[in-house]
């Protein structure tokens, strides 16, 4: 691990990453290298559990694919520097600040999307001119294996690494100094890279869980609601750290909803879902456990069944479910939507506030002016009004969570100033001196200060 982390840092300090050629030279290799090898990346991860090869080019390349091919038609305009206001205090300065990577940096990536999550902020390092340790899960061995392959083979160690192991080997990777660390994975993992990285002023990305909630209103479109939730449920099998964790819906239309969502989710995964070629399997009996334990039989309307031998899951719908259940007191993150009902909608709003901020919220409702209130009100990550999961496909606009549910944003533009340093630089000719920076002190220097110096003005130097 020392010997890793010096050749990447003697690597950057050289400058082999400066040049935006050269950055945008190693993204095309890597969309060529991802392109080439899709059924490796493919077959690995269905080893895993069980993706299938459409999907996992769907969810788990195309993204990487469209963030390369912005970065590098971006780059250009993402890395100028750009002039600053001066403030009279500094007259005749001029300000600017200027984009420069932090150095070796480190991404860890979890299991539920392993190429997607792992490869999208390894990007923006790449993009932002720092060199990279990849760091997968090692609960989806295959895929990290695959990774493994494709890249370690055909980039130099010193830019660009995918380092295999479970904790042992992460616990020794977060004992090294790095310049910057990416994580995306669960809070309690979190709480742990955060500490390590505490210890040695490293700064952190966290892309975090939660428990992300859907309030339908009475307004809503029913059979629309239905469809998108239905479908962001099952999107990956419920492993989506955006997804629809659970429901808030009005009693006028419970009943009527959860009818529709059942229609939608058997259009979906057909009459006999285990057959259903684009539902994933639950990872390992870990997580198959978890899930299980989380379902009261009592409050099953849909689904239920389960085969630990194959590790599935029927997706499942629980009803009359309240804050105290056990599936309350966790995200789910699997195919159970419980569904809880409320007929106040100001009660609800001050329940939802004094819990965690979620990663996502969604609202269904025809009332915009309405449901922007509540995004407003209601602390989260980020959120969507009438859908569910798509912000996250939005490369144009920053993701995050808040509180519990991480810290910092990446996508796109945002990404690459996530992994780059914003320097402030200021240049200031010599043939003027401000006399008042200079003793004696008199008192009129401070009727000055008080009066002038503070105020700014646009620098008309440039």
């Amino acid at each position: 691990m020392n010997e890793l982390i010096q050749s990447q840092r003697d690597y950057f300090q050289a400058g082999h990453t400066r040049s935006l050629s050269e950055r945008k030279k190693n993204l095309r290799k890597l969309h060529n290298l991802l392109l080439e090898n899709e059924k490796l990346l493919a077959d690995a991860i269905y080893k895993d559990f069980r993706k299938p090869f459409q999907v996992t080019v769907e969810n788990e390349l195309s993204l990487p694919y469209g963030e390369i091919n912005i970065a590098i038609r971006r780059l250009n305009r993402w890395n100028r520097s750009r002039w600053r206001l001066t403030n009279l205090s500094n007259f005749p300065a001029r300000s600017r600040t200027v984009l420069v990577p932090f150095g070796v940096t480190l991404v860890i990536g979890p299991w539920n999307y392993p190429y997607m999550l792992t490869l999208i902020p390894a990007i923006s390092a790449l993009a932002a001119g720092n060199t990279v340790v990849l760091k997968p899960s090692e609960i989806t061995s295959n895929s990290s294996a695959a990774m493994a392959e494709i890249i370690n083979s055909n980039f130099p160690r010193e830019l660009l690494y995918v380092q295999e192991g479970g904790v042992k080997e992460t616990t020794e990777l977060l004992k090294q100094k790095f310049d910057k660390i990416f994580f995306t994975g669960s809070t309690q993992v979190g709480r742990i890279v955060m500490k390590a990285a505490a210890e040695q002023l490293i700064p952190v990305i966290l892309e975090l869980g939660g428990k992300n909630p859907v309030i339908v209103m009475p307004d809503c479109n029913l059979k629309r609601t239905a469809q998108r939730i239905a479908w962001g449920k099952l999107h990956n099998n419920g492993n989506a750290c955006v997804s629809p964790d659970h429901l808030y819906v009005h009693e006028d239309i419970k009943d009527a909803l959860v009818e529709e969502i059942k229609k939608y989710i058997h259009k979906i995964a057909g009459p006999d879902p285990r057959q259903c070629p684009v539902l994933p399997r639950m990872v390992n009996e870990r997580n198959f456990d978890r899930v299980l334990s989380l379902i009261d039989p009592a409050k099953v309307v849909m689904g239920g069944r389960s085969d630990r031998s194959e590790l599935y899951i029927e997706p499942t719908i629980m009803d009359g479910v309240t804050l105290e259940d056990k599936v309350m007191q966790e995200e789910v993150f699997g195919p159970l939507l419980p569904v809880l009902t409320y007929n106040n909608l100001e009660d609800l709003l001050k329940t939802m506030k004094s819990n965690p901020s979620p990663l996502a919220l969604y609202i269904f409702t025809s009332d915009i002016r309405k449901a922007r209130k509540i995004m407003r009100e209601i602390p989260s990550g980020g959120g969507m009004i009438n859908e569910v999961v798509l912000h996250f496909v939005n490369m144009n606009t920053p993701f995050g969570g808040i509180g519990e549910s991480g810290m910092g944003n990446y996508h796109g533009k945002l990404g690459f100033e996530a992994f780059s340093h914003h320097k402030t630089v200021m240049i200031k000719p010599v043939w003027f001196e401000l006399f008042l920076k200079h003793p004696p002190y008199r008192k009129i220097y401070l009727r000055l200060y008080r009066s002038v110096l503070g105020r700014s003005f646009r620098n008309f130097w440039r």
